[in-house]
């Protein structure tokens, strides 16, 4: 990738997981893969297929920028196809229309594809399908484009596992309310704010991959799984590690009674955490306006709702990070430094990022565990009303 378009490795990484995270269903997670990936490679076009386990064909489920005419050329054989890439690994080719591993070379000539890079859709050690980006031009992507775009994909992939089964949930639950003649609920949309957006603040050029890369592994992490008390706990613990901080706790507010409920914290002792609840209307509540706040001096700061408790821990900084799901402050992230500490706008703008990932990280996994039991609750119902 060119050096104007490195310097932007983070910031597109983070829209383009933003943006998959939150598709409302597997085909808009589909669709938003590939125009994303698209636009961030600056590329003609692109597809996505997945592998069909039963005829080992590459099903197309998604493109951007293809003509009816190439979408419909014929099937594409996994075994024919580039088959390196199912084995994991990216392929570059210039002039793909004169490579012998291409299976409709003159239709690729007439959509006026010159280069393709194709890397693989990995979920968990799994390949499930391929990635495909077409360029009009003769281009050389280097080894920082196939990281990138492979690092997309890696997200896909696992987006789309975590979409298949939140799906099958669902579908599964509409066909036991329909089996007892019952309605779907039908879910509430909760009003979006305004928030400024931070992430999309410049980022030094320097660090900006060395970010990219920290958030591809968070955001792999906590993809990987569907119970949120392990995504919480991961984030926790991840922010512990990469700002070097003491402590980290995650909180989420509670609608009802206005509280920051705490949900995971690594580093804080028991007699700290047993002091009270910190309130929503107190406790640093420009954070949940949805701005950063940092409390540079515990001792000398009149934000704090428990500032003797806090400098009694050892506790000399906390930087108080808004969790963002869908444009709406559902929580609180907090570092918690044994130091007096100031944080880099690179360093604020990093960890905005991570919070919002964070945010809709849970809400997925909440969601999922929902209607997961949701239908193990309906299907115990049932079963005791047939006896």
């Amino acid at each position: 990738m060119l050096q104007t378009r490195t310097n932007e490795y983070f910031r597109l990484f983070f829209e383009t997981a933003q943006a998959i995270l939150s598709a409302r269903n597997l085909q808009e997670t589909l669709d938003s893969l590939v125009q994303r990936s698209v636009a961030a490679l600056e590329v003609k076009a692109g597809s996505l297929r997945l592998i069909d386990e039963e005829s080992h064909s590459l099903k197309q489920v998604a493109s951007f920028g293809l003509s009816e005419t190439y979408l419909n050329k014929g099937a594409l054989n996994a075994d024919q196809s580039l088959p390196e890439v199912l084995v994991g690994k990216p392929v570059c080719i210039k002039e793909a229309y004169n490579d012998p591993r291409i299976q409709y070379p003159d239709a690729m000539r007439a959509e006026g594809i010159n280069t393709i890079i194709s890397v693989p859709v990995i979920a968990g050690e799994k390949v499930i399908g391929v990635l495909r980006l077409y360029s009009a031009e003769p281009r050389d992507f280097g080894d920082d484009d196939v990281e990138f775009v492979s690092a997309l994909a890696e997200m896909g992939g696992l987006a789309i596992v975590n979409a298949r089964r939140y799906q099958d949930e669902g579908d599964k639950l509409a066909s036991l309310f329909e089996e007892i003649g019952v309605d779907l609920p039908v879910s509430i949309e909760v009003s979006e704010q305004q928030l400024e957006n931070t992430v999309v603040s410049s980022v030094d050029p320097v660090k900006c991959f060395g970010y990219f890369r920290t958030l591809h592994e968070v955001t792999r992490a906590v993809l990987s799984t569907l119970d949120s008390k392990q995504v919480i706990q991961l984030i926790v613990d991840q922010v512990i590690s990469i700002m070097q901080v003491k402590a980290s706790a995650l909180r989420l507010r509670n609608e009802t009674t206005h509280e920051l409920e705490l949900i995971a914290t690594t580093g804080l002792s028991e007699k700290f955490l047993a002091k009270g609840q910190p309130h929503t209307d107190q406790s640093i509540s420009a954070t949940l306006a949805g701005k950063p706040v940092l409390i540079a001096d515990t001792a000398n700061d009149p934000r704090l709702e428990y500032p003797v408790e806090t400098v009694a821990e050892g506790i000399a900084s906390i930087l108080s990070m808004p969790i963002v799901a869908r444009q709406r402050v559902v929580g609180v992230l907090r570092l918690y430094s044994a130091e007096k500490r100031e944080y880099s706008q690179e360093e604020i703008t990093f960890l905005s990022a991570l919070a919002e990932i964070a945010g809709v990280a849970i809400m997925n996994a909440r969601t999922y565990e929902k209607t997961h039991n949701d239908l193990s609750f309906w299907t115990a119902t049932l079963g005791y009303m047939q006896d």
